[in-house]
């Protein structure tokens, strides 16, 4: 035993991966467990119905960050990636961002204020929570400078701060939620979702302390017009794909609530929620390490060994993992909610199932973001988001609640045979 552990030490030392990895286990681990007190307040004080609620207003929170930010997350690590050794380049692309993020912010601002109480009945039927809605747009360009400040993080490899910033966010997360559900119940809990972005901006500033010299290089005269054509060409990849899965999950929800009842869309939120739980190890990995390596990867050769290098080291770890959350799939349930959603139980397998091929499928598809293949990201997401939203809507008639995770199986099985297909040549013909 002493010997396995020894040399298990030693591959953590030599590979960045899984030194990276190890540490971001400790702030997964966190995340796991303040997420369960969320859920579990969630499911003693508000019920399905109030979970269902609550995972519309996220799904529209991501939408409006999809906008405000000009959907250009990805594009920030990218470009801090390759340009954190030029000064002169980094305050060009650093102008650009601002300004253009600027803009953005401000017309989704007013257009929320504008459209409050049609965007309040589009997410929350007939109750009136219009007040939260334009408390997020308030908000707002302190969420944007806050995914703009993590990007760049990110680009300069600096992923123990990245990884410190997403422990104490959960940590906030917990406690705010827990404050204001017990003193506003269910518009408490749905005001906790907007006001944590914002109050994650001081705990960011702080770790980004450092750089304040660097950052501070962005002026109107170095504003690029060539950069602001590759941010143009990210903002259109990334919103025409990604603002169409809020709508999607919104759909499906929605869907689920006019024809099988509240009830049974938050046993779907539930599913979704313990989904995010095991995934969160290997999203947060892809968005920590996999993008920024994969930006600076130069050759075929060098994008084969980091894809291969995920799947021997990280794939297996996951498999394992999604076999013992079967297993104890019902202790979960109880565990993480309360008997009232074990319904939510018989969802387990399909959506395993689909997952597991979401993950093959994703760590290709970073290629998408690092190296510009706009229409590659854009055709296929909207293939997935629309065979996610279709698939759901013929299976729930026809088998009822685990039809929509049925669809979702389905529909992640032939998009990772799509993506495997782009990218075979490279990855299993290619010398270079």
């Amino acid at each position: 035993m002493h010997s396995v552990l020894k040399r298990l030490k030693t591959a953590i030392q030599q590979s960045v991966l899984l030194k990276v990895t190890s540490f971001n286990s400790f702030s997964v681990l966190i995340k796991m467990m303040t997420g369960l007190g969320v859920s579990k307040l969630t499911a003693l004080l508000l019920g399905p119905q109030g979970l269902a609620l609550i995972g519309n207003m996220r799904d529209a929170l991501e939408l409006f960050h999809k906008f405000s930010s000009g959907g250009l997350a990805n594009a920030v690590v990218k470009y801090s990636a390759e340009n954190k050794s030029n000064p002169k380049a980094f305050s060009s692309f650093l102008s650009t961002l601002v300004w253009s993020g600027i803009i953005a912010c401000s017309l989704v601002m007013a257009m929320i204020f504008l459209f409050s109480e049609f965007i309040n009945a589009f997410i929350f039927g007939s109750r009136d929570f219009v007040f939260i809605i334009r408390v997020m747009a308030f908000v707002l360009p302190l969420h944007v400078m806050n995914i703009y400040l993590m990007s760049i993080l990110k680009g300069f490899s600096e992923f123990s701060k990245v990884i410190k910033i997403n422990i104490a966010s959960h940590i906030l997360n917990l406690l705010l939620f827990a404050l204001l559900v017990f003193a506003v119940d269910l518009k408490g809990a749905i005001l906790s979702v907007v006001l944590v972005p914002s109050a994650m901006l001081f705990f960011t500033l702080y770790h980004v302390r450092n750089y304040f010299g660097r950052l501070n290089s962005f002026s109107w005269s170095e504003f690029s017009s060539p950069m602001l054509k590759n941010l143009g060409q990210f903002a259109f990849m990334t919103l025409i794909s990604s603002v169409s899965f809020p709508l999607v999950f919104l759909g499906i929800r929605n869907f689920l609530i006019n024809t099988l009842g509240e009830a049974e869309a938050g046993y779907w939120e539930a599913i979704l929620r313990i989904s995010n739980y095991y995934l969160l190890f290997v999203l947060s990995l892809l968005n920590l390490y996999i993008l920024p390596k994969l930006a600076e990867a130069q050759t075929k050769s060098e994008f084969r060994e980091i894809i291969f290098s995920f799947y021997k080291q990280i794939l297996p770890l996951f498999a394992l993992g999604l076999i013992v959350v079967y297993l104890l799939r019902d202790l979960i349930v109880r565990l993480i909610f309360s008997e009232e959603f074990l319904p939510a139980a018989d969802l387990f397998l399909w959506q395993m199932f689909g997952d597991f091929f979401r993950i093959l499928a994703l760590v290709m598809v970073y290629q998408f973001h690092a190296k510009k293949m706009m229409w590659h990201y854009i055709l296929t997401d909207l293939f997935l988001a629309l065979g996610l939203y279709f698939s759901a809507l013929y299976f729930i008639p026809r088998v009822g609640l685990e039809g929509v995770v049925i669809g979702h199986a389905l529909t992640y099985v032939v998009y990772f045979l799509i993506i495997l297909s782009l990218f075979s040549r490279t990855l299993f013909f290619s010398r270079v």
